[in-house]
């Protein structure tokens, strides 16, 4: 492993271990104030915990000291015989950690019979700088569902969040805070942002969205192997332009993928991030916007300049069906060199990474471990 790791220019900074299973779509990010980064991880036994790499301590001339912290968070109304089903978590504020985290769960009573729900964890104490601070408090607003849960996510409007929460009956549901009452509740069909107002063939697998100049890009897979990809104008909230391909079996993932210029090596990354709290990433506008589709009967495919070729131009990612069914897929710049990787988890846990070749931008399997 160290030395696939160090062919990957990655250094083996912390590997844990989680007592119960979780699935594809109990992780999050949530992002702080501070500019740092931490990962939520969920179990399907309802244990939740915070995962970051604290790089406070510059000890050495030759760069940062990487401290990995792990701790386990307590939520309340989960209560006994139920599974969590997905999380997801935004900081809704850019002056301080206002922290908002959504938890679905499953309860099955002793009559088997099941009920569904949606937590909604906020108002952490305001002194609270961390989100795994043991002293705070925070509310909870639950929400009983009338569907099974699959996806959460969120969609950023301005200065208003969205959740978005796929379910078992077709549809991606839009919940919107409502001050006046002090709640969440679900918009109606004529309210809902555009590309989420009609019912899909199929239960939705997995929604990545991406936004840019005042137009939201969403793509969504489902059970049945549809894909479907708008472009809305955020504004006015109408759906610009539609694309979608139909397939033989389940899509189990979707990405945007977007190239960065490069941000030097890690070491010159993490400096400038450190000096300056950002890093410029403003020419990325000139790169085009592709999309990464995982595949559950055969190999994961990349459907390369949305805006120029719409879905007509579909390359697959050799042998990634070789080592089993694909599960989960992910797409992030792993070297800081402005060239994103293709991530493919398999049901076989073996993990696949694909990079491009400049020369040709063909995507080739690069490492799997």
């Amino acid at each position: 492993l160290d030395s696939l790791l160090q062919e990957m220019k990655l250094k083996n900074a912390h590997t844990f271990n989680l007592a119960c299973q979780g699935s594809i779509y109990t992780h999050t990010l949530i992002h702080l104030v501070d500019g740092s980064t931490k990962l939520l991880v969920a179990t399907l036994n309802r244990e939740l915990f915070c995962y970051d790499l604290s790089m406070t301590h510059l000890a050495r001339p030759c760069g940062c000291v990487v401290v990995p912290q792990t701790k386990q968070l307590q939520f309340t109304y989960l209560p006994n015989g139920s599974e969590i089903i997905s999380i997801d978590a935004f900081n809704k504020s850019t002056d301080t950690n206002d922290f908002v985290i959504g938890v679905t769960i499953v309860k099955i009573s002793e009559t088997e019979s099941c009920t569904q729900y949606v937590n909604i964890y906020s108002d952490w104490q305001p002194g609270a700088q961390n989100i795994d601070d043991s002293e705070s408090e925070h509310s909870c607003l639950s929400l009983e569902l009338d569907f099974v849960p699959y996806q959460l996510g969120h969609v950023n409007l301005g200065s208003h969040t969205f959740w978005r929460l796929g379910g078992s009956d077709n549809k991606i549901h839009v919940f919107s805070e409502d001050e006046s009452i002090q709640s969440y509740v679900e918009l109606e069909e004529e309210e809902t942002l555009a590309e989420f107002a009609e019912t899909l063939p199929c239960v939705p697998l997995f929604t990545d969205q991406f936004a840019e100049y005042g137009v939201r890009t969403t793509a969504t897979v489902c059970e049945n192997g549809y894909l479907v990809v708008s472009k809305v104008d955020e504004e006015r909230n109408e759906i610009l332009q539609t694309w979608n391909r139909n397939f033989a079996g389940p899509l189990t993932g979707v990405a945007f993928i977007r190239p960065q210029p490069s941000l030097g090596k890690p070491r010159e990354f993490m400096s400038k991030l450190l000096k300056s709290g950002s890093v410029d990433e403003s020419t990325s506008g000139s790169f085009p916007l592709s999309l990464a589709v995982g595949y559950s009967l055969n190999e994961s495919m990349v459907f390369n300049d949305l805006e120029k070729n719409g879905l007509n131009d579909c390359k697959t990612l050799k042998s990634s069906f070789d080592y089993d069914c694909v599960t989960s897929l992910w797409v992030a710049d792993l070297t800081f060199e402005g060239r994103p990787t293709i991530m493919l988890g398999t049901y076989g846990q073996e993990l696949l990474g694909y990079t491009q070749k400049p020369e040709t931008n063909e995507w080739l399997l690069a490492w799997h471990m």
